[in-house]
């Protein structure tokens, strides 16, 4: 047999190439469409686009053929006896001394096979070339003598540039010609005969199609492995000329003489299996035809038919998984039912177009949907356009973490799936997503009026319970709105999931966002990272506002501040630097650096009064830091600063005396030396008990009952209360706010200690502060 790569031609149709310009969308001018419906049609065309290219170049072909061998290894069926094959075998030549029977041996051979009584005998080979005169005559005579039962092999040659193997002129006419051309697919996993080929200027069958008596001119087929080769009749070239061996399987069988010793070139590989005489395969062939000639239906077919599933497919809101396991079944079984008909399929580009939009959509609803609910999730609302004529609603249940402690996922999704048909029943139109504990809509836009209208029906809605599992858990909910229609749809999201979160903070039913809202939030979400690179390149700095003995009117301490004045925001709020550091735990920060610069700078001032305080204020959060007592110890022995020279005030608007960690710490603090301050006394949780646990060793009354008590009775009476109930308990007395003359007066006549406030000095720099360290007083 004589092979060569299977043209692509015989494997089906190119695809044209146009079409994928409309795949990518490109020209149009126009962006995306990440819309849910376009997504699924671009996972469509992409998939359709992968299996046209595969099937066009013949990409899956060795796992086609590979296929097609495994069905016919389930088919596989004894050879029909119809046919033997005379093997030129190493054993017949070692006998003979040679390396190729004389064409005198094989006249011989021959005249014995018809003796035995064979229908036909055919040569795999084509005698191109003379031998010996002699030996070539009494081999064409044999040929003569059994006329038209008796054919030689011709062959076209496989490159442009070798001469055909054609009969020599000696045994053209003695003999009849049949082609003995092959192909053999990628990897040997298959083998395709042509019916017949024109060669030496007429058309000839093939070996395989004149054992089958198959006149198709013209074509070619595929070889059905399901032959088992193993029982194809077979004898040796030496016992035909001997007369030996078992002779009777000849009678009325075709027979091919044909070469297997280890010096010939004919073996060719069967799959799964070790390479065979090419003569078994050209009987394996002439099997095929006998059986009706085989259809090639080609890989085209099976790819329109997934094609158009796969378009059906992406027009669901959730393609079918069962369909799609269906579509794989199909593709499976019918080529198995085909090859009983003796119809051949290809189907690994329609089963990749299949698998990668299987494959593909599966995952777009995996990443779309939550679950079986058919909420979507946040980021594909999300994607799409940006639409000046929707509000973004956002509805948050506020006690989400507690109903799901109580209920099953199943009993979760049934209970998303409950509130969701709710919602639809105020929006048939609405796709609702669902983040974490909020459902996320688009609605049409509504005047003020009537979306306040509408927000409190929407949490009217909720005011029921709903029944779930035997269970029927309330539902607290909050409403945020965004109506800033000119921002991106994923911040407008963003901003409405976030509303809902300040109005159930706020204790409200919904809350509305606002730009101002907006650029306060960004700010918050950055500060402290802003805040610790400032730190780090030293663009922030601490700032001391005296506090003054109202009986000398000497500067006799100083309060250390933060300043931090921001590039673009300006003076930073050091109240909400530090209300935010304590949200987030990090006030730890704010107070290691405070307290370093306080503490370098305020040695300066102990040099020109030895008696001058630092006070600097930390959190209820520093003293639950077990580490805390010992970095302040550590900063004290670094500086060589006195410990009773410093004073921690500490936040009065937490109740700390309970806590035994934050017991510990004031001991500990104490025990150093430093001097405890109660700050922002009046505000908080201020009691004579709180006092009493506290061992503080001062108190500041907070500004806003010392500022304007020249003008109120009821703030001089609560200042006057707070002075004696401080002494009382042993405390030093001090005011915080004050701002003008009046003030100072009263508090000295009510006995207060000392007093800070813009009447005396603002916070100054330790440069400007040096100076007036002596003065007896410092008011304007």
């Amino acid at each position: 047999m004589n092979t060569q790569a299977a043209p692509q031609s015989l494997r089906g149709p190119r695809p044209a190439g146009g079409w994928l310009r409309a795949l990518f969308g490109r020209g149009s001018g126009r962006k995306r469409d990440n819309s849910l419906p376009s997504a699924r049609r671009r996972i469509a065309l992409w998939a359709m686009a992968i299996g046209l290219v595969a099937g066009a170049i013949e990409l899956f072909l060795p796992i086609e053929d590979s296929y097609r061998a495994i069905r016919a290894m389930v088919r596989e069926h004894p050879a029909d006896q119809t046919a033997v094959v005379v093997f030129v075998d190493d054993g017949s030549l070692n006998e003979l001394g040679v390396n190729d029977p004389s064409r005198a041996d094989d006249a011989r051979v021959l005249d014995q096979l018809f003796r035995l009584g064979a229908r036909r005998v055919f040569f795999d080979r084509a005698y191109a070339d003379a031998s010996n005169e002699s030996d070539d005559a009494q081999l064409a005579a044999a040929m003569r003598r059994h006329a038209g039962r008796v054919f030689i092999g011709a062959s076209l040659a496989n490159d442009a540039d070798m001469p055909n193997l054609f009969p020599h002129a000696r045994f053209r006419s003695a003999a009849g010609i049949v082609t003995i051309n092959g192909q053999e697919g990628p990897l040997g996993l298959s083998t395709r005969f042509p019916t017949s080929l024109t060669i030496g200027g007429a058309e000839r069958r093939s070996l395989s199609a004149e054992l089958a008596n198959v006149d198709r001119p013209g074509a070619w087929y595929m070889v059905d492995f399901a032959t088992d080769y193993k029982t194809i009749p077979t004898a040796r070239y030496i016992d035909i000329l001997r007369g030996r061996g078992e002779l009777a399987k000849f009678r009325g069988a075709d027979v091919i003489i044909a070469p297997s010793s280890r010096t010939s070139s004919d073996f060719h590989p069967i799959p799964f299996n070790t390479k065979i005489p090419g003569a078994l395969l050209h009987v394996m062939g002439a099997e095929t035809l006998k059986k009706g000639y085989p259809i090639d239906l080609g890989w085209l077919p099976a790819f329109l038919a997934v094609a158009v599933f796969v378009g059906a497919q992406s027009r669901k809101r959730q393609p079918s998984a069962r369909a799609a396991t269906a579509g794989f079944a199909g593709l499976a079984v019918i080529p198995f039912a085909l090859d009983f008909a003796h119809v051949s399929i290809d189907v690994m580009p329609a089963l990749a177009t299949l698998s990668i939009a299987s494959v593909r959509f599966a995952r777009l609803a995996r990443d779309t949907y939550r679950g079986s609910t058919g909420l979507q999730n946040i980021a594909v609302l999300q994607r799409n356009r940006a639409n000046d004529q929707v509000d973004v609603i956002a509805l948050k249940i506020r006690n989400f973490a507690t109903i799901s402690a109580l209920l099953t996922p199943d009993q979760i999704e049934e209970l998303l799936v409950k509130a969701q048909a709710m919602l639809q029943a105020t929006d048939e139109s609405a796709e609702f997503a669902f983040d974490k504990d909020t459902f996320v809509w688009l609605a049409a836009r509504l005047r003020q009026g009537d979306l306040e209208d509408h927000l409190r029906g929407l949490h009217a809605l909720f005011s029921t319970s709903i029944t779930v599992g035997g269970q029927a858990p309330d539902v607290a909910s909050s409403i945020g709105v965004d109506t800033d229609y000119s921002a991106p749809l994923r911040e407008r999201t963003e901003n409405a999931i976030q509303c809902a979160e300040d109005a159930a903070h706020a204790g409200r039913i919904y809350m509305v966002a606002e730009p101002r809202m907006v650029e306060d939030r960004v700010w918050r979400l950055q500060i402290l990272s802003e805040l610790e690179t400032a730190i780090r390149n030293e663009d922030v700095d601490v700032f001391f506002q005296p506090k003054i003995a109202l009986a000398t009117g000497a500067i006799i301490g100083a309060e250390a501040l933060m300043r931090w004045n921001h590039p673009t925001r300006g003076p930073v709020d050091p109240q909400q630097v530090v209300g935010i550091a304590e949200e987030h735990n990090r006030v730890d920060m704010i107070t290691r650096f405070v307290l370093n610069r306080a503490i370098s700078q305020a040695r300066r001032a102990i040099v020109l009064d030895p008696k001058f305080k630092i006070a600097i204020n930390i959190s209820a959060l520093d003293l639950r830091d077990p580490m805390f007592v010992g970095q302040v110890e550590h900063l004290l022995a670094a500086y060589r600063f006195p410990a009773a020279n410093m004073v921690l005030e500490i936040t009065e608007t937490a109740p700390i005396e309970n806590d035994e960690i934050i017991a510990n710490a004031l001991t500990g603090l104490k025990r150093l030396g430093v001097r405890l301050s109660v700050d922002d006394f009046g505000i908080g949780h201020a009691s004579l008990h709180y006092l009493r646990r506290i061992p503080a060793d001062e108190v500041k009354i907070d500004r806003s009952f010392v500022t304007l008590m020249d003008s109120s009775i009821e703030d001089r009476a609560l200042v006057r209360t707070s002075i004696e109930m401080i002494h009382s308990l042993g405390r030093t007395a001090v005011a915080e706010g004050v701002e003008n003359q009046a003030v100072v007066d009263l508090l000295r006549e009510m006995g207060c200690d000392a007093a800070q406030g813009y009447f005396f000095a603002k916070a100054l720099p330790m440069d400007e502060l040096l100076p007036r360290i002596g003065e007896h007083t410092i008011a304007a």
